[in-house]
């Protein structure tokens, strides 16, 4: 890995688009639809000008890599070095963004293959507030400098879970087992973040079980809850470790702070 590329060239990024992205945040002109992304989403310009900027950045900062990001898919930044790969979601939580609701954030990780797995660097920041998080391979995870830790709580009636829905009879059965025990439930509707909170402990766990939840989305976020201590395996209870080579690879996930409350969440999608 490029020994150009660290947390603070990427807390550059972050500060950059933030600049950019802030002050369209809520108003008419975010909403504008430019095109389609290489996820399949329909691109609005707010997400045009937060990936563009994460772009200039890194040829500002004469960074070679290639860029997997939701918008434009897979893409080579001047040289293209084979070794070092961004996996971008400049902006998670655009329907966020565009009610002007402040939960939203950029997801940025670095890595030497295209897997999950590979992941060297991770950063997810808000866009709103001050929240960072960061995470290095080896090094534990960080919210604004300070280590953080998942939840050990494992009762099934004290956790706070956010669950992906979708209106779909069969999903709903599949999760029904889950939302007849657990008491507490939430979304705020960006993923990135979402795990990152399992990751400091103000979530206990995050149910996606989609399959609509993008590679992009999870990168640096898988990181830094498993450098932080947490868990994130697949719907059947394996360790995910998804390729991470297109917006178009699309998972699903179950992240938890302690492995007790992840089985007792596995167990009531089994028995759903």
């Amino acid at each position: 890995m490029s020994l150009d590329v660290d947390l603070k060239l990427l807390e550059q990024i972050v500060k950059e688009v933030k600049s950019k992205v802030k002050p369209l945040i809520g108003r008419v002109e975010a909403w504008k639809i430019v095109g389609v992304g290489a996820g399949g989403d329909q691109t609005r310009y707010i997400d045009l000008v937060a990936e563009q900027t994460v772009f200039d950045c890194l040829k500002t900062n004469n960074i070679s890599c290639f860029v997997v990001s939701e918008e434009s898919g897979f893409r080579k930044v001047l040289d293209g070095n084979p070794n070092l790969y961004f996996i971008v979601d400049s902006l998670d939580g655009t329907y966020n963004a565009l009610h002007g609701v402040p939960f939203n954030a950029i997801s940025l990780a670095v890595a030497d293959q295209l897997k999950l797995s590979a992941i060297r660097l991770g950063v997810v920041a808000s866009l709103t507030d001050e929240m960072f998080f960061s995470a290095e391979k080896g090094s534990g995870a960080k919210l604004n400098g300070e280590p953080i830790s998942p939840s050990q709580k494992e009762k099934i009636e004290d956790v706070l879970v956010s669950i992906s829905f979708t209106p779909n009879k069969k999903f709903l059965e599949k999760i029904s087992g889950i939302l007849e025990n657990v008491v507490h439930v939430r979304h705020f509707g960006a993923n990135a973040l979402e795990v990152c909170f399992v990751a400091c402990g103000r979530l206990d766990a995050v149910i996606d079980i989609r399959g609509k939840l993008r590679v992009t989305d999870l990168a640096a976020a898988y990181l830094i809850l498993k450098e932080a201590g947490g868990l994130i395996v697949d719907e059947n209870g394996f360790p995910l470790d998804s390729p991470a080579d297109s917006p178009e690879k699309k998972v699903s996930m179950i992240a938890a702070g302690n492995k007790k409350l992840l089985d007792k969440l596995l167990g009531l999608l089994k028995s759903s």
